[in-house]
């Protein structure tokens, strides 16, 4: 059995084909920045199925719904889960929901149950191996912090309106974010010269593999571009020789980052757990969650899946997850006749 699992974002479309007989699998994301032109979602898929080759079933979960580009949610669900169809053949397509999979004319119909998926597929997954955890997945724009007890999910929101309310959902990941959401204290120029891929860049915390979005000025992503993008934040212009200063700066930004982080996972286990829970790090930004928690209560969401290679699969998580879960859906089903 071969799936293809997807994560349809805004800014990313992220791909895992599992081969369950051969136990190997192939990974691939590639920036389609969808609010600029709708083709690129087209374009985008249509690649990846190409670079994956045969499968038997794809699943799909998704956030490019939330894109600007589309008028609403339900017109933006109704839009990939279409044009999904169509580039990948509807009679093997399965959508993820909360409940359950659903195929394409269901999909449609109930279009509210598609929204924002992702992360519930990442913690239903990883449920089946820390019954009582809290994942933490930062991504290159955002992080979940999901709450797991005794298998289930307890996510005081599902929507996102719910789940940034309840600090479930925080709109911080480590590429796409403004320093300023993070550095507040500073008299900082509120410009879009530089953003967090700038400091953890200068730090060199980010892979190169996952590192796929164009800097604000349009170029080069080496350490001294990245410094000098910060430096205009703080409105200062850049000197080589003094590099090592805007890497103080960068690590300063990072504790920043750190606080608002650990406050969050601090208050989510306070309201659900009485002890404390072991926390699974997710997404390009799992180097923060590690750096955070005590290593003894620390695990990756790679620690339980040998045959998937962390610096090959990183950000791809919700992709693995809902191939995964598809599986299960299909072996139970099959087994029931």
């Amino acid at each position: 059995m071969k799936i293809i699992g997807w994560d349809i974002g805004g800014a990313h479309i992220k791909a895992a084909k599992i081969d369950f007989k051969k136990k190997t699998s192939k990974t691939t994301q590639i920036y389609s920045p969808i609010w600029k032109n709708i083709n690129y979602l087209k374009k985008t898929i249509t690649l990846i199925k190409k670079k994956l080759g045969k499968t038997n079933y794809h699943a799909i979960t998704m956030t490019a719904e939330l894109s600007d580009i589309f008028p609403d949610r339900k017109n933006g669900v109704k839009y990939v889960v279409n044009l999904s169809s169509k580039i990948l053949g509807e009679k093997n397509i399965f959508f993820y929901s909360k409940k359950s999979f659903l195929k394409k004319k269901s999909a449609i119909k109930k279009h509210f149950e598609l929204n924002s998926m992702n992360w519930h597929a990442t913690a239903s997954f990883i449920s089946n191996f820390f019954p009582n955890c809290i994942l933490v997945d930062i991504g290159s724009t955002t992080t979940d912090v999901i709450p797991i007890k005794n298998k289930e999910i307890i996510s005081k929101g599902v929507s996102d309106y719910q789940r940034l309310k309840s600090n479930e959902l925080v709109y911080l990941g480590v590429l796409r974010t403004p320093i300023q959401s993070v550095e507040k204290k500073k008299n900082l120029i509120n410009e879009n010269f530089a953003n967090l891929s700038d400091v953890y860049r200068v730090l060199n915390k980010i892979p190169h593999a996952v590192d796929l979005l164009p800097t604000l000025d349009n170029k080069t992503k080496n350490k001294h571009d990245s410094a000098r993008r910060i430096a205009r934040i703080f409105g200062k212009d850049y000197k080589k020789k003094h590099f090592l200063k805007w890497k103080k700066t960068a690590y300063q930004i990072e504790d920043e980052h750190l606080k608002i982080l650990k406050s969050v996972i601090k208050k989510i286990e306070k309201k659900n757990f009485i002890k404390k829970v072991p926390v699974i790090g997710a997404g390009i930004g799992e180097f923060l969650v590690k750096k955070i928690c005590n290593k003894k209560k620390y695990f990756s969401f790679y620690s339980k899946i040998n045959h998937i290679k962390k610096n090959k699969a990183i950000n791809c998580e919700s992709a693995i997850s809902v191939a995964f879960i598809l599986n299960g859906f299909l072996e139970r089903k099959k087994s029931k006749f």
